[in-house]
């Protein structure tokens, strides 16, 4: 039993990082008019800590191979909650923006090691339900957030929204320090240092790009040129990862047709799914005038949908073809956002 609690705690900071990933989107609009910054600089709140975390993944994931992962994660579980202090006594947009990536920067080391420690924990017969409920939970974060951030915004001020992160993060690193094992290891870390360079650089650059070419136009020499080394960085990561012993990335894995078209299916859904959870918090509360706890509640919808339609998703694919039922969801969806 003992096992199961600390699953829970675990699945725990794994929900106030997927929170704090949806938490602060129905804020936007009143962080835009408080903090006197234009809409897309306030998408960087929201854009900055999901961009260090795809950047960061990878790099926390090689190192906990060898220094051990419960020692990152809860030196992620303390960074953070830092950040989230950070965040909720930020008094400009700057700091909160620091706030930001400090949060991250600790999302990202939690969120490497989360199942590694679970198949630790776990022996191999009881890797599903530990797995699936950590996945559930998760999933609550994404469903909660824009409910409990309309809620809170409703009430009290922004900074609530960080604040609610500072006991429960501090019981489950306390809890962590008595009852997670002890892996540490004496290997000396080994980092495919010039591969995570060339992809932090193609990461960064490709979204500094994107936003700023929201403000100033696409066809900005700025925003060209960053594009430009974004590609060119790229190109250099393949050819570098195609050649060290051990890579970031092991290309290989493309190879596989359906590993590839599923990653490029996700690839598309997450990115028309996040469009809307940035468009639609601006649209319920600038245009159609609805308050925070309203918008919120709309936007947990989204969330909900996503858990029940799951499984029964799930038994389709195991009855017909996963691709012709990820192709008819796929258009179904781009028909609905589109009307």
């Amino acid at each position: 039993m003992k096992h199961w609690f600390t699953l829970l705690a675990i699945s725990m900071i794994t929900f106030m990082n997927t929170l704090d990933a949806s938490i602060v989107n129905v804020a936007m609009p009143q962080l835009s008019r408080q903090l006197h910054v234009p809409m897309n600089q306030a998408e960087w709140l929201v854009s900055v800590y999901l961009v260090l975390i795809c950047i960061l993944l990878l790099f926390w994931g090689r190192l906990s191979d060898q220094i051990g992962s419960v020692r990152l994660f809860q030196a992620g579980s303390l960074y953070f909650l830092a950040g989230s202090l950070m965040c909720a006594l930020s008094p400009n947009f700057w700091l909160l923006f620091t706030g930001r990536i400090v949060q991250a920067i600790g999302a990202s080391m939690t969120m490497s090691t989360n199942f590694g420690l679970i198949a630790k924990l776990f022996p191999m017969t009881e890797h599903g339900r530990a797995f699936g409920l950590n996945s559930v939970i998760a999933q609550l974060g994404n469903i909660s957030g824009p409910g409990l951030g309309g809620l809170l915004l409703g009430h009290l001020s922004w900074h609530w929204l960080f604040l609610i992160n500072l006991p429960v993060g501090l019981i489950i690193y306390l809890y962590g320090r008595h009852v997670l094992p002890n892996d540490r290891q004496y290997l000396t870390p080994s980092i495919d240092w010039l591969g995570f360079a060339s992809y932090a650089v193609t990461t960064a650059s490709f979204f500094i790009a994107i936003y700023w070419g929201q403000a100033a136009g696409f066809a900005t020499p700025g925003v060209l040129i960053l594009m430009a080394i974004a590609l060119g960085f790229l190109i250099g990561f393949i050819a570098i990862e195609h050649r060290v012993a051990q890579p970031m990335i092991r290309l290989s894995l493309f190879k596989a047709p359906r590993f590839s078209l599923g990653l490029i299916s996700a690839l598309m859904v997450y990115a028309v799914g996040y469009f809307a959870n940035v468009a639609l918090p601006f649209y319920f509360q600038e245009t159609l005038a609805f308050s925070a706890t309203r918008a919120g509640l709309i936007l947990m919808l989204i969330p909900i949908a996503n858990m029940i339609a799951a499984p029964v998703s799930g038994q389709f694919v195991d009855r017909f073809n996963p691709v012709s039922v990820s192709v008819i969801g796929s258009s179904y969806t781009r028909y609905r956002f589109c009307t």
